[in-house]
């Protein structure tokens, strides 16, 4: 690898890896909760894909911050990389287009829960879970590495900063409840410092009930 350009403060990239797990955990439970929608029950239907629709948004967000801030850094510092980071783009490129089918198909189920549209949904889904799942772990075994290296922990701060202000400000504290579900108590009690003390204060206070209650409206039961 060529990492020729260092920087003196390199990041701790951990923090994508709980974002990264939160969109696995979720959209890898999709295609079974599209799937136990019952024929016609269009409320319960148009609740899946409302929390589909937000998943993909914020998905969409955190894509558009590697391509804006991560991808021209790497290849810039790291040429020897290229071919690694040209294929993190056509991963997102193909991530993008089950999106946008799963999208289309949302609202055709959204509107009817009919055993058609569930099972197209529920197809274009467990496609992109899989896709999903191929790009993310390939970024935490070779991009975030490299990234910690070449990038400093500006740069890296700026990428997060970024993410976080794509998300309406009131559903933060709902999204940081779904990157924390399941973090172990030191990786969660590290997470919440690195945020400032009114966030942190903030979740204490509503974050932990909201969350919890957004979560039982999509899965039926308290989160664990």
């Amino acid at each position: 690898m060529n990492t020729a350009t260092q920087t003196t403060e390199h990041p701790d990239t951990a923090d994508m890896v709980l974002v990264h797990n939160a969109f696995r955990r979720h959209f890898n439970a999709l295609p079974g909760l599209v799937g136990d929608v019952a024929d016609g029950d269009t409320a319960r239907a148009g609740r899946i894909v409302e929390f589909l629709t937000e998943l993909d948004t914020g998905l969409h967000h955190h894509h558009a911050g590697e391509d804006e801030l991560m991808w021209p850094l790497l290849l810039g510092r790291a040429k020897t990389d290229g071919a690694l980071i040209l294929r993190m783009e056509e991963q997102h490129e193909r991530i993008a287009e089950l999106i946008a089918r799963a999208d289309r198909q949302a609202e055709e189920f959204a509107a009817s829960a009919l055993p058609e549209a569930r099972g197209h949904l529920v197809a274009t889904l467990s496609s992109l879970a899989a896709a999903l799942d191929e790009h993310m772990a390939e970024e935490e075994a070779l991009v975030l590495p490299l990234a910690g290296r070449v990038m400093s922990a500006r740069e890296w701060a700026a990428l997060g900063e970024r993410g976080r202000a794509a998300v309406p400000k009131d559903r933060q504290l709902v999204f940081l409840g779904f990157i924390l579900q399941g973090v172990p108590h030191a990786e969660r009690r590290k997470f919440l410092a690195d945020m400032p003390f009114a966030a942190r204060f903030a979740w204490r206070l509503l974050g932990r009930r909201a969350f919890a209650k957004e979560y039982r409206s999509i899965y039926g039961t308290d989160p664990q």
